[in-house]
C-alpha cells in the first residue's frame, strides 16, 4: 500500500500502497556518483518479476468501492536503470458520483540498492487535491518533502538504509517472513522514521474467484502513525506462501466500517500458474 486514504470522505481506514499509483516522471536528486545502472547493462534479475501487475478489488461491507493496481517496472532516466514501483487506486459506481477517489503513489529506487530515490503521492477526494514529492539523500542522511500545491516544504533526517512504505513491501518479498515469526522494520511515512512491527500468524487458505483456494500466511502490520496501516482498529493481510509471495487479502475492521481488499489478477512475466492462470487445490 499511507498516506492512508479511504474511498469514503475523512475515513482514512485502509493501505494505499494497495490503493495507488501514476506512471509519471519524478526528479532524481543530485548524487556524486551515478545512481541505477547503465541501461545497455543485462538486465539485473530481481527477486520478483519486474513487469508484474496485480489488480485489486475494493469492498466497503459487502459492495465493491473501488479497485487498484500494483505495478514494477523499469525506466530509463538520462541512461541508468531504475526501478519504479506503483500503487493506482480509483473508486467506481455510485460512490465515484457521490465523492470521486483516486490515488496515486509511485517510488524511484537504484536496483542495485533498492533503496528509495524518490516517492510521489498525488490524490484526489472531492474537491480536495493533494501532490507531494520526497526525495533522499542516503549518504547525507537526510530526506526533502516538497507540496507541489502549496508553498510548503522541509527537510528531514532519515537513516543511510531509510526504506518507504512501498519499497518496504517489495523487500520484504526477498526474505519472507515464516509463519508464526515476528519481525522489526525501520521505515519513513509523514516524513518521520517510525518501527513496523510484523506479526506472521498461521497459514490459512484464501478464496480467490480467479485461482481457487490459495495457501497463504496471515499478517498483522502493527505501527504507531497514520501511514499504511490502520492506527485504530486492526488490519491483517494474507501473503501467498510460495515463491511470489503477493497480498492476496487484506481487511481493516475500524468502528464505522469493515474494509477488504482482494486479489482479482495477476499479469506480467513468469509461468506459475499466477499468471497461466490455473487453480490451486
Amino acid at each position: 500500500m499511507p498516506e492512508l486514504s479511504s474511498i469514503f470522505p475523512k475515513k482514512r481506514l485502509f493501505p494505499a500502497c494497495l490503493l495507488l499509483c501514476l506512471a509519471v516522471a519524478i526528479p532524481v536528486p543530485a548524487s556524486e556518483s551515478p545512481v541505477g545502472l547503465p541501461w545497455d547493462d543485462p538486465v539485473p534479475e530481481l527477486w520478483f518479476p519486474v513487469g508484474e501487475e496485480i489488480d485489486y478489488e475494493v469492498f466497503w461491507g459487502v459492495f465493491m468501492v473501488g479497485e487498484a493496481t500494483a505495478k514494477a517496472e523499469w525506466v530509463n532516466r538520462d541512461g541508468r536503470r531504475l526501478l519504479s514501483l506503483s500503487m493506482t487506486a480509483k473508486s467506481n459506481g455510485l460512490v465515484e458520483k457521490l465523492y470521486p477517489v483516486e490515488e496515486t503513489m509511485l517510488t524511484l529506487l537504484d536496483p542495485a540498492t533498492f533503496l528509495p530515490l524518490s516517492f510521489e503521492k498525488k490524490s484526489r477526494e472531492g474537491r480536495h487535491r493533494y501532490h507531494e514529492i520526497t526525495t533522499f539523500d542516503h549518504a547525507a542522511k537526510k530526506g526533502h518533502w516538497k507540496s507541489l500545491l502549496k508553498d510548503k516544504q522541509k527537510d528531514f533526517d532519515i537513516e543511510a538504509d531509510t526504506r518507504d512504505l512501498m519499497g518496504l513491501m517489495y523487500w520484504i518479498r526477498k526474505e519472507p517472513i515464516p509463519a508464526e515469526e515476528t519481525r522489526v522494520y525501520r521505515v519513513m511515512t509523514d516524513e518521520k522514521m517510525y518501527e513496523l512491527i510484523v506479526e506472521a500468524g498461521k497459514r490459512e487458505k484464501v478464496s480467490l474467484e480467479n485461482y481457487g483456494k490459495v495457501p497463504c500466511i496471515k499478517m498483522e502490520p502493527k505501527g504507531k502513525f497514520n501511514g499504511m496501516f490502520v492506527r485504530k482498529g486492526r488490519m491483517f493481510l494474507w501473503l501467498s506462501d510460495d515463491e511470489r509471495y503477493t497480498i492476496c487479502r487484506a481487511t481493516a475492521s475500524v468502528p464505522v466500517a469493515s474494509i477488504k481488499i482482494m486479489l482479482k489478477n495477476v499479469r506480467g512475466p513468469g509461468d506459475d500458474f499466477w499468471t497461466q492462470g490455473a487453480k490451486p487445490k
